[in-house]
């Protein structure tokens, strides 16, 4: 018999997947609970969980590890059986190394009906290691010296050091027993069907439609009656009026990404919820300081000055959201709220800056110098409005201090591509950060793309070491006033401006529950398999 080709080998590897999900799934499901359709504001780029650049993803709730944070930032586990830590032996220091030992609840399965073990753990850390798998994020994957299966049920992680955020890795396992020997950026049968612990496994996906999602029949909670809705269709809808309109109609009963401006209108409508709540995220201008045109740090301080955060919180988020000052969300131990004072909205003052460096008037109002434009492109995401309107304000804001910033917007997925290639002038964008602070993934040296995600290709010494003393201690008092220096530099180098710390706003009908956001990077649905519909 002649052996498969790879894209046949790839379509009939996606088919016996699915086959294999749909040959079990529940008969019936609890009154009420058979479906939910969502209007959501992405579309995949792909569901395997580390080769993703955009959230969607978490927020299905598709993929889970051994444990996430909940809507406080409190560590829950999910396929473990504890979360480790020193208190209860999980977590100790043994001859400068860290070691932690995790062990897995019993009886776990894929959504396949395999075993989920120790050894898809040993699997995901060597993938994660491998320079080879396109991943957004490495962020203490080389820190670890081993990983080691001793049983099914645990997993023996050894670090080179301390590393405090210890709990944050392992968000997600993958399974060794389809994907030992596949290439991980390309395995179709993966990354649109993916095998999964969790409550979600996906069964149908319509490129630039929907992705219908089914209860998980190998779920462990299953003979629980987790999850309570049956089936959930997320539908891809870019226009915010659109979604909104689809869940007045009943066409969806629950939408992503609500505009500040539609909050009250929808709270005092019958029928309907808004959900707001803080999250551990900002709104960032970034300077990609590979190009010429912003090597000048008083260029940077000006474009700082030249921002009403203020006026941009007030007149586009609604008064929903708060001026921000350092990268670093004030829900965060490590906030420094003295870091970024200066930068006061000051139109005069950035002025004054972009003469100093020798730019000046040009007769249509654009600064020159040498025969130079002061021209530079913006590259953002397209799909969040507010987003768009933010940028838009920046836009005419520098425009009347004689900056000409070019917007160039992006679909999720291309963006994330040119961004980590230092393609851009100046980026625009969200950081939604996991529990535990950390900035090195953003300003160490050592994180620049490939390996981080250091895009605007800062280079510090200094804050590249202070980050990893902060970052590698247990000593929260030591570690905040490490954080608090380095955000001090970063302050005086300016690689980004922080224009707002975000609130987030999604909607559904008054009979959803359990519908609450999370603050983190673990994704809005982060509890789905709690979310019922009330009769």
């Amino acid at each position: 018999m002649s052996k498969l080709t790879g894209a046949r080998q790839l379509v009939l590897d996606a088919i016996l997947l699915t086959l294999a999900v749909c040959a079990a799934l529940p008969t019936t499901a609890a009154p009420n609970n058979q479906e939910l359709a969502i209007a959501y504001y992405l579309e995949p780029d792909t569901l395997n969980p580390y080769g993703a650049h955009n959230p969607a993803g978490s927020d299905m709730h598709i993929n889970e590890g051994l444990a996430t944070t909940d809507d406080k930032m409190r560590y829950i586990p999910l396929e473990a059986q504890q979360i480790p830590s020193p208190a209860n032996g999980g977590a100790k220091m043994v001859n400068g190394k860290l070691i932690v030992t995790w062990k897995l609840k019993p009886g776990l399965k894929w959504s396949d009906g395999e075993p989920a073990t120790s050894a898809d753990a040993v699997f995901t850390a060597k993938a994660l290691q491998d320079p080879s798998f396109i991943t957004d994020n490495r962020e203490g994957w080389a820190l670890i010296d081993s990983v080691e299966a001793p049983g099914p049920l645990t997993v023996v992680i050894t670090y080179k050091t301390v590393y405090t955020a210890y709990q944050n890795m392992f968000h997600y396992l993958m399974p060794k027993h389809i994907l030992e020997g596949r290439d991980l950026n390309t395995y179709t049968a993966y990354n649109r069907f993916p095998l999964t612990t969790g409550p979600y496994v996906v069964r149908e996906w319509v490129a630039g439609q929907y992705i219908v999602a089914v209860a998980n029949p190998h779920y462990r909670d299953a003979a629980q009656g987790l999850p309570h809705i049956k089936k959930m269709t997320w539908r891809f809808v870019k226009d915010a009026n659109t979604r909104i309109n689809m869940l007045k109609a009943g066409e969806v009963q629950a939408i992503w990404s609500l505009p500040f401006d539609q909050i009250k209108p929808l709270q005092s409508t019958s029928g309907l919820q808004a959900v707001v709540y803080q999250m551990n995220a900002w709104l960032h201008f970034d300077f990609n300081l590979k190009k010429p045109i912003f090597q000048d740090a008083r260029l940077r301080q000006a474009v700082a000055y030249a921002i009403d955060k203020e006026g941009i919180v007030k007149g586009v988020a609604g008064g929903l959201g708060v001026p921000a000052g350092p990268p670093m969300s004030p829900l965060s131990w490590a906030y420094n709220p003295n870091a970024y004072k200066q930068y006061k909205y000051d139109s005069a003052k950035a002025k004054e800056l972009v003469a100093q460096a020798g730019w000046q008037p040009g007769p249509d109002g654009i600064l020159m110098k040498d025969g130079r434009r002061f021209t530079f492109t913006n590259c953002g995401q397209t799909g969040d409005s507010t987003w768009e309107k933010a940028q838009q304000v920046i836009q005419a804001e520098l425009r009347s201090v004689g900056m000409d910033m070019q917007i160039q917007n992006y679909s999720v997925t291309v963006y994330g591509g040119i961004r980590l290639k230092g393609e851009c002038d100046t980026l625009f964008h969200r950081w939604k950060v996991a529990a535990p602070p950390n900035l090195s993934t953003f300003y160490s040296a050592d994180n620049m793309p490939p390996m981080g995600l250091n895009q605007v290709f800062y280079n510090n010494p200094t804050v590249t070491k202070l980050l990893a003393d902060a970052e590698g201690t247990i000593d929260q008092q030591k570690a905040k006033s490490l954080f608090w220096r380095a955000e001090e530099i970063l302050a005086d180098d300016l690689p980004t401006i922080p224009v707002y710390y975000l609130y987030g706003a999604n909607a559904a009908i008054s009979r959803l529950h359990g519908f609450i956001g999370n603050p983190t990077n673990a994704g809005d649905g982060w509890n789905n398999e709690q979310w019922y519909l009330a009769p």
